[in-house]
């Protein structure tokens, strides 16, 4: 049995009314819970059965939950990635600064070379690391504001 227009916008309104604000996810879960209740329907239950039972298969803590766990998924990864990036971007600073006085000392290297490659070092680790650091500051300070 097929799901009319009218049980197609309950599922709709029903996704509304529970928070979901993305569209896209919106229409994912509208497709799913149609799927659901229309395999439910030709085993001959009505449409309200059937549609609480795709809601507490698809849902059971509610649709908004999904979107939730959607949007913590999609950050995180982001997240991780920054910190991937600026973690290798302050190890070869550090690298750096560390190299020119290691081959500045036996004299490999002279003073200016190697004052060049310990700011290029420093240079580095001012505009990668200090700015994520200063972020991360930033951002749990406001949090903890949130939380006062």
């Amino acid at each position: 049995m097929r799901i009319d227009n009218h049980q197609l916008s309950a599922i709709k309104t029903f996704l509304k009314n529970e928070g979901v604000t993305n569209v896209q996810l919106r229409d994912d879960l509208t497709d799913h819970f149609g799927c659901v209740i229309e395999e439910c329907m030709r085993d001959g239950k009505a449409f309200e059965d059937a549609f609480y039972m795709a809601r507490d298969r698809i849902a059971p803590d509610g649709a908004l939950q999904i979107e939730k766990d959607l949007n913590y998924l999609l950050t995180v990864n982001r997240e991780i990635m920054i910190r991937k990036i600026v973690f290798i971007m302050g190890y070869f600073s550090a690298y750096t600064i560390i190299l020119s006085i290691a081959l500045y000392l036996p004299g490999i290297l002279d003073a200016n070379t190697s004052g060049l490659v310990a700011m290029a070092g420093m240079l580095l680790f001012s505009i990668s690391v200090l700015p994520f650091y200063f972020y991360l500051w930033y951002k749990k300070s406001i949090h903890q504001f949130k939380e006062a």
